[in-house]
């Protein structure tokens, strides 16, 4: 396997395009025959562009939204902040939660570490803003996500029936309660 050297970095103004690249090939890289072909295939660079230049123009705090880079290219990106309501009640919990909103890497560039990365940059982040438990959803049938969620630790919950881009999905709420020790689980090497 080829070595990159990988710079993990905050977002800026000008990645949204590149991130709405990695978005829309991770998937249709990952999620075929969980949402239907069409709803992939009319997935828009330019239109999910101006939706993450929003995103970007709009963060504030505690959020943090990090980009993984090759060599000036965007391989990944990983969007966290305060919980939504609806998810710390997945995952059993009355106290704020801080939720990974998104993470995803280049299909081309997966099996790399890269999102190991970028959700420990995150993770630290949305620490110093006095976050002490992690949840995420992520699609029932995703099982690629599934098993990397299962090798760093994550718990996971029940399927929750939900609605993705139209379709329905069911979706399963995955939680780590001590960041601190997620973060020395994704800072050790892979097993």
């Amino acid at each position: 396997m080829a070595e990159f050297d990988v710079t993990i970095r905050p977002v800026e103004p000008g990645d949204a395009l590149g991130l709405a690249r990695i978005q829309i090939d991770t998937w249709r890289d990952a999620y075929v025959g969980m949402l239907p072909d069409d709803t992939l295939l009319d997935l828009d660079d330019m239109r999910a562009a101006v939706r993450w230049t929003r995103v970007v123009g709009g963060l504030r705090v505690p959020e943090a939204l990090a980009v993984a880079e090759i060599e000036g290219r965007l391989v990944g990106f990983c969007h966290g902040g305060a919980g939504r309501r609806a998810v710390a009640e997945a995952v059993d919990r009355l106290e704020p939660v801080a939720e990974v909103y998104a993470l995803y890497v280049d299909p081309s560039f997966q099996g790399m570490g890269i999102g190991r990365a970028l959700l420990a940059d995150v993770t630290r982040r949305l620490i110093a803003h006095g976050f002490e438990a992690l949840a995420l959803l992520t699609l029932a049938d995703n099982r690629h996500g599934r098993r990397f969620y299962d090798r760093i630790g994550g718990a996971v919950g029940e399927a929750i029936p939900s609605v993705v881009v139209g379709s329905p999905a069911d979706q399963v709420p995955y939680f780590w309660p001590d960041m601190e020790r997620l973060v020395q689980r994704l800072d050790a090497p892979a097993a």
